[in-house]
């Protein structure tokens, strides 16, 4: 039988999630000029997931029952802040 290189055991699975999150590293620390550029970049990707939950929340949420409950779940009334029973 043709033996291959490397260990005989089988690797884990957490290694190459270990491996990436250490290459990204070592890469932002090696140009840190692109910090602020990964920062902008998150801060996009946040407030487009945001706009994307507000979408979701006034077309597609299927407990709505109409256009109205959908508006009512972004309403600021302080009563809804605190839970009363």
């Amino acid at each position: 039988m043709i033996g291959v290189i490397g260990p005989e055991e089988p690797q884990s699975e957490g290694r190459l999630a270990k491996n990436f999150r250490a290459a990204l590293l070592e890469c932002l620390l090696e140009a840190q000029e692109l910090i602020p550029y990964a920062l902008v970049v998150l801060i996009i990707v946040f407030g487009v997931y945001l706009v994307g939950a507000l979408v979701y929340q006034l077309a597609f949420d299927p407990d709505a029952v109409d256009v109205a409950s959908r508006l009512d779940a972004f309403s600021i009334d302080p009563d809804k802040w605190n839970h009363h029973q």
